[in-house]
């Protein structure tokens, strides 16, 4: 009986570990994704506040809408190849030494995501619009043999939003615009579950699998005012959503361990229940300039703030009558800073190129395995070929530079756990191409 008893803090740990908790993204700071618009990407996320050329500034910027002439559809699609790789070790409490174990490999999934825009012009002033975008989006998977699987294994992460939005021209040189955000957010986290003497004796590990999705709701709002007609600034706000997400925890067993030890399997099937916690995904002010120099060269600049320490800690809440869990997570409010130019070769053919530094929510002294995150130095390039008056497609290619981070971690701050301390140093990077087409009608 002693022995099995000694594993509820720990499983209070791993239900509190898999908490609906969001995950990194190699592409953005934090577990944001910016990828998009291949126009966005050429330009390496910069000037969207004020460009107001193509259907995505619906996203961007609402207000932007207003200097569209003509009804505009725009798709893309985007592929995404980041890099993570952990070195180092992880500590193991129930037996005073080392977690046995592979250090992982590249632990993020190649994956790819889609967007798509909308613009109707209704009137000389009025313009309504829509936009699908694709914000959070992760894939994270460790070997089942990883030496940090008592920390993470499987962290997924989708987040979808779509957005309606109007606009008002309200002189030759002011527009406003804005809507309402319905985002869908789903997240599947997994990870082992280090049973004492258990896991040591067979080398192998029960695993906790927890999965969850909400529904909410935020806005977006805009404003651009044109200096001149080559000259335009823009704001653009995006609200924070709330999620209170209802979660499912399933804890899977080894065969073996009902023949050594059936009271163990017991007490770990008595924790698969539900549990319910919620998160606020960050607001965000962005700032855009879009100059035009002359008939070819256009230049253009962003300055954003995110508002990441909101998520600050997370309680979980059981539904079965066991103790709820406060897991701290201290993220860091984050600055986005970029130029970028585009360059008219010929009348069909524009070629883009941008430079942007994107600093993370997180640092040495709260990285984790499910977020090794850290600044992000961004390059992208790309070219916009007219195929016909009407159609434009584009091609864009990103490169993302980061020192990468050390990490000093166990899996849970509030309860004692079997985790370990995983020690170590992640190095990161990332590759994304974006296709789109944009067509007027």
């Amino acid at each position: 009986m002693k022995k099995t008893t000694a594993i509820r803090p720990y499983l209070l740990a791993a239900s509190a570990l898999c908490a609906l908790a969001a995950a990194p993204t190699a592409r953005a700071s934090g577990f944001g994704l910016r990828e998009g618009s291949a126009d966005w990407l050429g330009n390496a996320f910069v000037g969207g506040e004020a460009k107001a050329y193509d259907a995505s500034t619906a996203w961007t910027n609402p207000a932007g809408m207003a200097l569209l002439n003509q009804d505009e559809i725009d798709g893309n699609v985007s592929y995404i190849g980041p890099s993570a790789s952990f070195s180092g070790y992880n500590t193991d409490p129930l037996t005073g030494g080392t977690v046995r174990g592979v250090q992982g490999g590249n632990a993020v999934t190649p994956a790819a995501s889609g967007a798509m825009f909308g613009v109707l012009v209704l009137g000389p002033d009025w313009r309504v619009g829509f936009s699908v975008t694709n914000p959070y989006g992760e894939r994270t998977s460790y070997p089942t043999n990883f030496v940090g699987r008592y920390q993470s294994l499987v962290s997924s992460i989708t987040g979808i939003d779509f957005s309606p939005s109007i606009s008002y021209k309200v002189n030759n040189h002011f527009s406003i615009g804005g809507g309402p955000v319905f985002e869908y957010f789903h997240a599947r986290l997994t990870q082992a579950l280090n049973v004492p003497v258990l896991s040591a004796a067979t080398g192998q590990d029960p695993f906790a699998d927890v999965h969850g999705s909400d529904l909410g709701v935020g806005y977006n709002i805009g404003m651009m005012y044109q200096l001149d007609d080559a000259t335009r600034i823009g704001v653009d706000y995006h609200s924070r959503i709330r999620h209170n997400i209802t979660g499912t925890q399933s804890i899977s067993t080894p065969p073996i361990y009902s023949a050594l030890s059936p009271a163990t399997v017991a007490l770990l099937g008595a924790e698969n229940s539900r549990a319910t916690t919620s998160i606020t995904l960050p607001d965000s002010i962005g700032v855009g300039i879009y100059h035009q120099v002359n008939d070819r060269l256009a230049l253009m600049g962003s300055l954003q703030w995110t508002h990441w320490a909101l998520f600050n800690s997370l309680h979980v809440t059981p539904t079965n009558g066991a103790p709820g869990t406060v897991i701290n997570e201290n993220w860091h409010n984050t600055w986005f800073a970029g130029i970028g130019a585009n360059y008219q070769l010929s009348e069909r053919l524009m070629l883009q190129a941008g430079f942007a530094f994107d600093q993370s929510p997180v640092t040495d002294s709260n990285r984790t395995s499910r977020v090794p995150d850290a600044n992000h130095y961004d390059i992208g390039v790309g070219a916009q070929y007219k195929l016909t008056p009407a159609t434009t497609f584009q091609l864009a290619y990103g490169h993302v530079f980061t020192p990468g981070g050390s990490v000093n971690t166990t899996a849970s701050s509030s309860l004692p756990t079997p985790s370990g301390t995983l020690v170590g140093n992640y190095s990161a990077s990332d590759n994304s191409v974006t296709a789109g087409v944009t067509m007027k009608f």
